[in-house]
């Protein structure tokens, strides 16, 4: 499940922001003018909301989303040439969001405050381009929205950030639509005023219209009150206390192939309407709604609603716009001086003395996921410690499709996979597996299946391949993000066999597609593959595929298997949804278990073994963290049991290394990203560094290569006692790189969702 997917619920109704109004100057007990009118000299208008979802996941367990939000716009009005009506101009002056899918899983970013330790880059890059973004609304004499101007290309920008940003499909698809835009930004306000004269204790009824995403049409019915007219030192404010009703609209019928759902709420709140500005200077409401959508995270179109309890808190507020200038000067120059205090350290840090470069030697070819070992180290020496201006000399670039399956290298070539999707339905589609030549980039051969998508995928992530292909001698195995298990020659391409995991065994999908790496053992290939009892880990002959042998009894998660051997006994590793498990190798029978359950069974990251001191490290957002897990054999038993836990460093889907007694890793889910080392031994946490994007990493010479997913590559020094930057490349990748690079000698692979290329850390030619 993504977290767009509830970012996008927020139903309840909204206030509008800042409007102008005026009523003629009144004591307590006369009539007051309450009747809108413009204000052309402008002001600062901030909405805010508070709210609270509860709903079932998409593991059927309840779950409970918190959202907030502000908008703040510098406005300006000015009253049409017939009928009073009025052009409402505005602009985008503050963006803050807040997301949380329990107390551990949270995303947060005020673009008032863009270097506060909690800000997270999915709400950056969503509120970045849109910033300071001019909108211009057409309201007629009642204060009823008829046009928007501006919407369309803040939604444009949005979707260049791609589904995978849950942020900005949710500002795309709601809050941003123009009809959100037209009722937050332009009628709400206008809703509470009767637009005549009034006494204090005299009542009125309004009725607004309004549209709310999947749901479809609504209608508000207000009940207003002129409760009093209270006197201060800045003048005359009229109170206008309001309670009202939310309710579909039932004369609505759905699009062709489009759904409503279903909404029944009630609110109550106040307005504060000032006399002498002649505007509204504060609005509180309070919501409380029972809502039925269909579930963001089901395809299927007959599936029940889901049932969401939703409460809210909303206030707006106006201020002086030259108040509000003075405070966004003050900002941008904290944010330049921080800035550049940052760029001047990073600076010096590359050009500090570095240690002695070490001689090259032979490459080791890189044949599966994680490299050599299956632990993201490479032997290679040799490599530069520090890069030219523009970063490490790119040997060759060359375009590629989509996907996250990393790179293996034998030296001569280098394989991959990537993903085809139909423009008009990404549902269906190919997959192609892709051996290029190492030197040059050059296409050797391809392999294209069709690849269809099951109907109850979620795939706004990215279409995979996820899974790194396994090379063995003349054979390269691979699996797709439908679980199509393939084997071909690794020379031509040629197919050797194939098996349908999802159809012939029910592999589990965990709703991103297959996603585990396979793991070559005693001539066969292991697979995690089903939940289906007696299918939870297979065992394939690499020769022609027959079963081998199959077991377990539990749900595989994402995570691929390690093979480890512990006292002279074999052990397979398996990172299932709930636990890390130790399985015999001979039918995958548990042999121990350690508890790490995470929300949604996503136990994703690759776990670490070090065979020096009998420790594994495993890791995982959505709620958890590390925990450091110590084997022991007794009496030719192996036991396990939890030598530590850390929640501070949470690896969502990329990877971790381990470097002497310090394991380093990029912390981070939906929330802020941080490099990060803590001891593999005890779980004290090293440092953490921000600055750097969630990345993944190799370890090699000394040093780490981190590559993050906006694209910056870093060298650092494998250093627990302090981060040592010693080079940094921004750009190398421009499109989401989540995809560890692969490192062969000297030469370092890197691919994005777009792209790859070959790159050299040392100086010389392709190793």
């Amino acid at each position: 499940m993504s977290a767009g997917t509830v970012t996008r619920m927020r139903l309840v109704p909204q206030v509008v922001l800042a409007v102008a109004a005026v009523a003629a100057s009144a004591a307590a007990g006369d009539s007051v003018l309450l009747k809108a009118k413009p204000d052309t000299a402008g002001s600062y208008a901030e909405y805010a909301m508070d709210a609270v979802q509860d709903m079932p996941g998409p593991d059927g367990k309840p779950m409970q989303v918190h959202n907030r939000s502000t908008f703040g716009v510098l406005v300006r009005t000015a009253v049409g040439a017939t009928d009073g009506a009025f052009e409402l101009s505005a602009t985008l002056d503050r963006l803050s969001g807040f997301l949380s899918f329990t107390e551990a899983i949270k995303s947060a970013y005020d673009s008032d405050d863009p270097d506060a330790e909690d800000a997270s880059p999915d709400h950056k890059a969503a509120y970045t381009p849109i910033l300071n973004a001019a909108l211009k609304i057409t309201l007629d004499a009642n204060g009823a929205a008829t046009a928007v101007d501006g919407g369309e290309a803040i939604r444009k920008r949005l979707l260049e950030l791609g589904p995978q940003n849950f942020i900005a499909s949710s500002l795309a698809s709601d809050e941003l639509s123009d009809p959100q835009i037209m009722s937050t930004l332009g009628e709400t306000p206008f809703i509470l005023l009767p637009n005549r004269e009034v006494k204090v204790g005299e009542t009125w009824t309004k009725t607004q219209h309004d549209t709310y995403w999947s749901i479809g049409k609504v209608i508000l019915t207000y009940e207003c009150t002129l409760e009093r007219v209270e006197k201060s030192a800045d003048g005359e404010t009229a109170i206008i206390a309001f309670k009202g009703t939310i309710a579909k609209d039932a004369a609505e019928q759905p699009a062709e192939g489009k759904r409503l759902g279903k909404i029944d709420g009630s609110f109550t709140g106040t307005g504060r309407f000032s006399l002498p500005q002649a505007r509204f200077v504060g609005i509180r409401r309070e919501t409380k709604s029972h809502v039925e959508i269909a579930a963001p995270w089901v395809n299927d179109p007959a599936a029940p609603l889901m049932k969401v309890e939703i409460a809210a808190k909303h206030t707006y507020t106006v201020s002086p716009a030259a108040e509000r200038v003075r405070r966004k000067e003050e900002i941008a120059r904290r944010v330049a001086d921080a800035r550049a205090a940052r760029e001047a350290e990073e600076a010096a840090a590359m050009a500090g003395p570095v240690d002695p470069p070490t001689a090259p030697n032979e490459p080791v070819a890189w044949l599966q996921w994680g490299g050599p070992a299956r632990d993201f180290r490479s032997n290679a020496t040799g490599l530069a410690n520090r890069w030219p201006k523009g970063g490490p000399p790119r040997l060759w670039e060359r375009p590629l499709g989509d996907g996250f399956s990393s790179i293996l290298c034998d030296g001569a070539a280098i394989y991959t996979m990537y993903s085809l999707r139909d423009k008009d339905d990404a549902f269906r589609g190919d997959e192609v597996v892709v051996a290029l030549d190492a030197r040059t980039g050059q296409t050797l051969w391809e392999y294209k299946y069709d690849a269809p998508w099951p109907k109850d995928l979620q795939m706004e992530f990215g279409p995979g391949p996820h899974s790194t292909p396994l090379i063995v001698g003349d054979r390269i195995f691979t699996v797709g993000t439908t679980a199509k298990l393939h084997c071909l020659e690794k020379g031509s391409g040629k197919l050797i066999w194939s098996m349908d995991l999802l159809t012939e065994y029910k592999a589990a999908m965990n709703m991103r597609g297959f996603g585990s790496s396979p793991l070559a053992y005693q001539g066969n290939v292991l697979l995690p593959v089903s939940a289906e009892k007696g299918h939870s880990v297979m065992a394939f002959a690499q020769s022609d595929g027959a079963v081998a042998w199959k077991g377990g009894d539990f749900a595989p998660g994402y995570a691929s298997l390690l093979a480890i051997s512990v006292a002279g006994k074999d052990q397979l590793v398996a990172f299932t949804g709930t636990a890390l498990c130790g399985l015999d190798p001979a039918d995958a029978h548990t042999l121990w278990s350690v508890e790490h359950s995470t929300q949604f069974g996503a136990n994703i990251s690759t776990p670490v073994w070090n065979a020096a001191d009998q420790h594994l490290f495993i890791s995982s957002a959505y709620g958890m963290g590390s925990r450091g897990v110590k084997l022991e054999s007794s009496g030719g038993d192996v036991t396990a049991s939890e030598a530590w836990a850390n929640t501070k460093v949470k690896v969502q889907h990329g990877n971790a290394v381990r470097a002497g007694d310090w394991v380093y890793a990029s912390s981070g889910d939906f929330g802020p990203a941080f490099l990060a080392c803590l001891n593999a031994r005890t779980g004290a946490l090293g440092w953490r560094q921000r600055g750097i994007a969630k990345a993944t990493l190799v370890s090699a010479d000394g040093k780490l290569i981190v590559l993050d997913e906006d694209g910056t590559l870093f060298l650092v020094k494998a250093d627990p006692e302090k981060y040592r930057l010693l080079a940094k490349a921004a750009g190398v990748c421009a499109k989401t790189a989540w995809t560890v690079p692969t490192l062969h000698g000297r030469t370092l692979f890197v691919r994005d969702r777009a792209k790859i290329m070959a790159l050299d850390l040392g100086g010389g030619a392709v190793q």
